[in-house]
């Protein structure tokens, strides 16, 4: 990579960040990890999981770390429920809470605000967006297998 494109694509980079420190509200978002934040798009996206689940859904992450986030969430921020599986007594279900809810959906929310100012600074032509998305999706391809997401899509939280 040259330097004039690395340049670009750091600069871009840190001000998104910028921006979304800005809109970051400690009472939700602030005090919730990017792992976290993670896991609650999942349960939005795919409604009640199993730990089991969640883990499989996270590549490269060990299941003691994503049940230590679960329990987190769960225990002191109050934004998912934890229940034995009535038909598997070894199983744990993850369910959101209203307040996880509503973490994610204000999250989402933020996040779309940001895109929505990054397209409109970009102010792209038809050709230059098609070229955008060409290139974006080589590399949510590469960055997935490099991940290891094999196939299965991983949620765009």
């Amino acid at each position: 990579m040259g330097p004039k494109l690395m340049d670009a694509i750091l600069g871009l980079s840190r001000r998104m960040l910028t921006l979304k420190a800005t809109q970051e509200d400690e009472a939700l978002e602030g005090a919730v990890g990017e792992r976290e934040l993670m896991i609650l798009g999942l349960l939005k996206e795919k409604g009640t999981m199993s730990v089991s689940e969640i883990a499989e859904a996270v590549p490269n992450v060990s299941y003691s770390t994503i049940s230590t986030d679960i329990t987190r969430l769960w225990r002191d921020k109050k934004m998912v429920t934890k229940t034995v599986d009535p038909d598997n007594q070894r199983v744990t279900l993850v369910e959101l809470t209203e307040k996880g809810k509503k973490a994610v959906e204000l999250m989402q929310k933020r996040r779309d605000e940001r895109m929505n100012q990054l397209y409109e600074a970009l102010n792209t032509t038809k050709d230059e967006e098609e070229v955008i998305i060409r290139v974006s999706n080589r590399a949510t391809e590469y960055f997935d297998k490099l991940l290891g997401f094999n196939g299965h899509k991983n949620s765009n939280v």
